[in-house]
């Protein structure tokens, strides 16, 4: 990012400058989220005395998407034509980040990431048709609706998810008891030496050392 000598771009500036004036993506994501949450800002300053340039990977990634068929069929459109679709793809992209949102801890640097990612995205495609600095507005509210489906959508799975797990566990539970009530029911006057568990009693005949015609009961 750092660049001591050559050729300057307008993706070069001396330290602070690039993050307040640069046309990077990066600095310009900065700059977004900066005027709506000052406080995420005010911990990065860079040095005066380094000029700083836009990462070759994020030059690359812009190159890229200019050269795409939607882009290409996207620009000469009309202006509300182009508004909607980047605000439908904002909305998009946003809404599994809003996801994964929910599967972080408020402020933490995970959730900054899922709330931020898809920003330089949204900018560089908004760059890339050529639409004013204005639609900015729609794009950002385009991505926190998004965000919000995908919060909304995640946090409703997981409710369904706790419901289903509740009522396998209390459906085990009462099976369980049901299994323990119809042991404990068994009719204790057919019980004998042989236990009360599968007791069955008939007359076979059993020979003797006096002659005899009856026969003994047994149990087996």
């Amino acid at each position: 990012m750092i660049l001591q000598k050559g050729n300057s771009s307008n993706h070069d500036a001396m330290g602070n400058e690039w993050l307040q004036n640069g046309n990077c993506p990066i600095a310009k994501s900065y700059r977004a989220v900066s005027r709506v949450l000052p406080l995420v800002a005010t911990p990065f300053h860079l040095s005066p005395a380094m000029k700083f340039r836009c990462p070759p990977a994020v030059v690359a990634a812009r190159a890229a998407l200019a050269r795409t068929a939607l882009v290409k069929n996207l620009r000469p459109q009309p202006l509300p034509a182009k508004m909607f679709v980047i605000a439908l793809l904002g909305m998009a992209a946003n809404v599994p980040l809003g996801a994964w949102k929910e599967h972080t801890e408020k402020f933490s640097l995970s959730w900054f990431v899922a709330v931020h990612a898809a920003v330089p995205f949204i900018a560089m495609l908004r760059k890339s048709v050529v639409m004013p600095k204005t639609a900015m507005a729609l794009t950002i509210g385009a991505s926190i609706l998004g965000q919000v489906i995908g919060s909304r959508a995640e946090r409703q799975r997981l409710k369904a998810v706790a419901e289903r797990e509740k009522v396998a566990a209390e459906t085990a539970v009462a099976a369980a008891v049901a299994g323990y009530n119809d042991l404990s029911q068994v009719d204790p006057s057919g019980a004998s030496h042989c236990g009360r568990e599968g007791a069955i009693w008939g007359p076979i005949p059993v020979k003797v050392s006096r002659p005899s015609s009856s026969s003994d009961s047994v149990c087996y």
